[in-house]
């Protein structure tokens, strides 16, 4: 009973300073549902100009011109010029500045040519790919070179120069602000499914988003909050702290803000409320509020990245109208239609104002502790294969060296002894790798069952209903298993010190650290959280 007492007092103990250390390592913020709706004054998103006429989709026959555009240091981008044909007069033009989804010329085509046919001129750039990677975005690179892209727009033949515009789509929204920021000839900016905040911060919209409707249970959507809260520079990633209110101060021009209602990545409310509220501080009342049935591509569907569906109802006919409005003369009291209409939104999560970590602040540190207990372990049982083999060369078909010499166990009380030492070692080594083991197991398991719910999130699968919660708990349950298995064996070696030889002695402290280092980590993804 006094073992059983001991092994108990150690458990309690240990769950509870790693409880203790989980809850230090929860970022100073939480994700909280939104409920700052905004208000839509009407379910139908068309946009009519009140006093003007202007021509609509489907007007125009199109034409298609493959162009060449010169971006500096011997480099070119193949871009599709789209001009309505037999339109008098000069026409308005958009330049299209890409996503995070889509690089290429013949990206935007159906948006484009359908602007087209309303006798708008549009140029659709390839973006390039130079050193865009996971970890790397130079934004303002990519502003220089849309940038040279909006002067060849501007000197198209039939082009209007005082009424050429842009249309960016979710992060490319963001190199369409700093765009802004650099010139003063942008007319208009139609900006479509904008991120707004800062990356980690719509990240966190969209990640506890994603968690939460793939069926994760709340302590893993606060692991999301976690990571998204660790300092990235160790890795690149700097782009995740876009300064974007900064830059959003520059959109002084008349502005079209559209959502798909079924868009998860972004916050289709906050953001559009941040919009408005900037460009009002500024004097800039021309900003026009659209959502659509659509999703993050605009298109018609829930599907995140599904390949051809159709663009949301009504969306280019709306995009359309309000480019000729605007070029028509109509500013903010020149709409039959209200600032804000389409179907309703219903954003789930809100942007944190503040994203500050907890006692881990880096990736790098947590990937040190989550890789320090496998190493550990590793080390342990490469010493158990040298002190296996040590064992061996110094018994050759039933003898153990005494004293420089080989003899038999039966012929000698100092090889009896020898061998029981051998044997006691043998048995104290045993909870080591019980402890070692289990703690790997675990970590394993959990490591797969976030890899898991990661993929569904992503991938938007829906498993059996609360197949997550149920698989949270059970690995809540098996950590407590493994932590009363590292308690016993705590208590095992240190009933039996004295007989652990200085190898043996080694590979007891690698797995207790090692053990030590993956409840550090269990601990941060919060299995010790109550």
């Amino acid at each position: 009973m006094k073992r059983v007492a001991r092994v108990a007092a150690i458990a309690l103990v240990l769950m509870l300073v790693f409880a203790l250390l989980g809850w230090m390592m929860m970022p100073r913020w939480d994700s909280r549902p939104y409920t700052d709706h905004i208000d839509v004054s009407s379910s139908e998103p068309a946009i009519i100009p009140a006093h003007a006429s202007i021509a609509h989709e489907g007007r125009y026959p199109t034409r298609e011109t493959q162009l060449s555009i010169d971006i500096g240091n011997g480099k070119a981008l193949s871009a599709i010029l789209r001009e309505p044909v037999g339109a008098a007069g000069p026409r308005p033009a958009c330049l299209f500045i890409h996503g995070s989804g889509t690089s290429g010329a013949e990206d935007f085509g159906d948006i484009a040519n359908a602007m087209a046919s309303a006798g708008i001129v549009t140029l659709v750039p390839a973006k390039s790919s130079d050193d865009y990677t996971v970890l790397h975005r130079d934004y303002p690179r990519f502003a220089s070179e849309y940038g040279r892209a909006f002067d060849t727009l501007l000197g198209i033949r039939g082009v209007d120069r005082s009424h050429a515009g842009i249309y960016a789509e979710s992060e490319g929204t963001w190199i369409a602000t700093i765009l802004a920021s650099q010139r003063h000839d942008i007319a208009f900016a139609a900006l479509t499914s904008a991120p707004v905040f800062k990356g980690r911060e719509q990240m966190a919209v969209a990640m506890s988003t994603y968690a939460h409707e793939a069926g994760a249970p709340k302590p893993v959507i606060d692991d999301t909050l976690k990571l998204l809260s660790l300092d990235y520079r160790p890795f690149g990633l700097q782009y995740a702290d876009f300064d974007a209110d900064h830059y959003l101060e520059s959109l002084t021009m008349p502005i079209l803000v559209s959502y798909g209602v079924y868009d998860t990545a972004m916050p289709i409310e906050q953001g559009a409320q941040r919009i408005m509220q900037v460009a009002q501080r500024n004097g800039n009342h021309d900003v026009t509020v659209r959502y659509f049935a659509g999703n993050h591509q605009m298109r018609a569907g829930r599907g995140l990245f599904a390949p051809g569906l159709p663009l949301a109802d009504g969306y280019t006919q709306a995009l359309e109208n309000w480019v000729n409005g605007v070029a028509s003369g109509a500013v903010a009291s020149g709409w039959a239609t209200p600032q804000v209409a389409g179907v309703k939104p219903n954003q789930q999560f809100a942007a944190p104002e503040r994203t500050n970590s907890g006692i881990i602040g880096s990736l790098g540190v947590l990937f040190g502790v989550m890789l320090a207990g496998p190493v550990l372990l590793a080390l342990a049982f490469l010493l158990g294969i040298v002190a296996t083999i040590r064992a061996g060369v110094r018994e050759r078909d039933g003898l153990v060296r005494v004293r420089g010499r080989y003899v038999s166990l039966r012929s000698a009380p100092a090889a009896h002894d020898t061998g029981r030492q051998r044997y006691a070692n043998v048995s104290v080594a045993e909870p080591c790798w019980s402890m070692g083991l289990s703690a790997l197991v675990l970590s394993l398991l959990v490591y797969g069952y976030l890899s898991a719910v990661g993929a569904a999130a992503v991938f938007a699968l829906t498993p059996a209903p609360h197949m997550f919660g149920i698989g949270w708990h059970m690995l809540q349950v098996l950590t407590v298993v493994v932590v009363v298995v590292f308690a016993w064996g705590m208590e095992s070696l240190w009933a039996k010190r004295g007989r652990i030889d200085g190898i043996r002695r080694a590979i007891c402290v690698l797995v207790i650290a090692a053990v030590l280092c993956i409840f550090l980590s269990l601990a941060f993804w919060g299995l010790f959280g109550l």
